[in-house]
């Protein structure tokens, strides 16, 4: 098969670096993980997966699998989708969900399903958006960002906690670690309010082929519609565009208009459609 699957990251590494590297921004996520893991991170104690495809003109395809997040189409193309699931099968992998562009993740949900005999099923359709210029919001909310310290840890530790339990995404990690991991490089941003307590935060990845990614951004109940979100946002992507990032994107949930529109204002534009497929045991 041209599929390679193995779970030794830096051969997968060497061989899928060039491909990833051509579009860093579409492939954040990718890039991302691949540094993480090569660090050591682990996201939980199952074995991790690697893959990628020999097309006739080199490496064209690579994907991933760090449980507990789905299966990820970094780059799958059209032509190879069947191979991969016919890989996967025959290399005994569950894969319970995937998650990756749009078109390859349906192409890949139809191949699986009659495979399988299973279902699939849309979690979540997201969008990749990109900064063009940044446009802080005018008037500022009342406070002021700042780098988060030792002693924001906890609570915003327990602030990824509720992201991750209002978005629904795994926690597959650590949040203190997380959080810690952030903070170390000043990669992690809170909103003082006025009273000077802390209202908001934001986070960004470090910057991976000159691009950054900021993941999360959390509000508590308590303090939305204020405007802090947006600002320690900006703050957070100003640091980046100011340090090690030539290029800053996020993602948003389509199904959020509220969020969309508030990062349009800040300057960010619609780049790609991700969407994130569960796959059920047939009925």
């Amino acid at each position: 098969m041209p599929w390679r699957l193995t779970d030794d990251v830096e051969a997968y590494a060497e061989r899928v670096g060039a491909l990833l590297s051509a579009d860093p921004a579409r492939n954040t996520i990718a890039l991302t993980v691949l540094g993480m893991v090569r660090a050591g991170h682990r996201y939980s104690d199952e074995p991790m997966l690697f893959g990628w495809y020999e097309g006739g003109h080199g490496i064209r395809g690579a994907v991933f699998h760090t449980p507990p997040f789905y299966l990820e189409l970094a780059v799958v193309p059209d032509a190879a989708t069947h191979d991969l699931v016919r890989a996967l099968r025959a290399a005994g992998r569950a894969v319970t969900g995937i998650n990756g562009d749009g078109a390859a993740v349906e192409r890949f949900a139809a191949a699986w399903t009659a495979e399988t005999g299973e279902r699939a099923r849309t979690e979540f359709r997201l969008c990749l958006h990109e900064l063009v210029a940044l446009r802080p919001p005018e008037p500022a909310p009342a406070g002021a960002a700042r780098p988060a310290r030792e002693a924001d840890v906890e609570r915003a530790a327990g602030w990824y906690h509720a992201f991750q339990e209002e978005t629904g995404t795994p926690g597959g990690a650590d949040a203190e670690a997380m959080v810690r991991e952030r903070l170390g490089d000043g990669r992690l941003w809170v909103w003082e309010d006025d009273d000077g307590a802390m209202a908001a935060l934001a986070a960004r990845t470090a910057a991976s082929g000159g691009v950054a990614r900021i993941a999360p951004v959390y509000t508590p109940p308590e303090h939305r519609r204020r405007g802090y979100g947006a600002a320690v946002t900006a703050a957070c992507t100003a640091d980046a565009l100011a340090r090690d990032a030539e290029r800053v994107v996020l993602f948003t949930d389509l199904a959020n208009p509220t969020t969309n529109s508030i990062y349009r204002r800040l300057g960010f534009e619609p780049v790609a459609e991700h969407r994130v497929m569960a796959f059920e045991p047939p009925a």
